[in-house]
């Protein structure tokens, strides 16, 4: 059933299936049917149609005239072009944050996130547990500096190229912590640590120029990392268009 909560009842069918879609309870290629969809959540086919078309703008799903609607199949090419639209718009997002500047709060809790992370990434054990906790202070660090450009329209655009259902989950976690260390490993998280000082240190600077072309590389960086260790961590997918 559907869970109570803000817009119309298309919106929140939506929500249902997006979160299904993204958390592989609702694979690619699932042929998304009305009358069973209206069933599991308790509505009727009215708003279901509406949440499907939102989801296809949203290009979560496909829709051909002999199947319907069905869930889209992400391909490695997908991921490289989100994450290279994802560093314009972050970059937009360090501008807005140097040129207005953080408030106390933000600029501690960007200090302390950087501290830990390099405290993960940097000690002597290296393994699961460590490439997750990296990847959820990564995660914390961008989604503080999007909080901090306080811009609706950039947050919701970089969300929507954060919808990666072949590997991310609802948490913007990998779905199989075991391909974590081999799509992220030890040395890009170190990597990614040192940028985020350099990209923190310019935005307390105000220098805006400097922290958004920082951001734009640090986030070009993952994808040649993705781009690279794709293969080893997803061989299912590798060869797809």
């Amino acid at each position: 059933m559907i869970e109570p909560g803000t817009g119309t009842r298309g919106e929140a069918v939506a929500a249902w299936i997006r979160k299904r879609i993204v958390n592989g309870e609702f694979p690619p290629d699932t042929h998304l049917q009305e009358q069973v969809i209206g069933n599991l959540t308790g509505t009727s086919r009215t708003p279901v149609r509406e949440a499907l078309k939102l989801l296809q703008r949203e290009q979560l799903v496909i829709y051909s005239p002999n199947r319907g609607y069905v869930v889209r199949r992400f391909s490695l090419k997908d991921i490289l072009d989100a994450f290279e639209v994802r560093a314009m718009l972050e970059g937009m997002v360090c501008h807005i944050a140097a040129a207005k500047g953080l408030d106390g709060e933000t600029q501690t809790a960007l200090l302390d996130n950087v501290a830990e992370m390099g405290r993960v990434a940097f000690s002597t054990v290296w393994g699961e547990g460590e490439s997750l906790r990296c990847f959820d202070l990564n995660f914390h660090f961008h989604r503080l500096l999007i909080a901090a450009a306080d811009n609706q329209m950039l947050a919701a655009t970089i969300a929507q190229t954060q919808r990666l259902p072949l590997i991310f989950n609802s948490e913007r976690r990998l779905q199989n912590v075991s391909r974590v260390s081999r799509l992220f490993e030890s040395g890009d998280m170190r990597r990614s640590c040192r940028d985020h000082e350099e990209i923190l240190a310019a935005i307390r600077a105000r220098d805006a120029a400097s922290a958004e072309r920082l951001m734009r590389e640090h986030i070009l960086k993952s994808r040649a990392s993705i781009a690279q260790n794709f293969a080893r961590a997803y061989p299912e997918n590798a060869g797809g268009s």
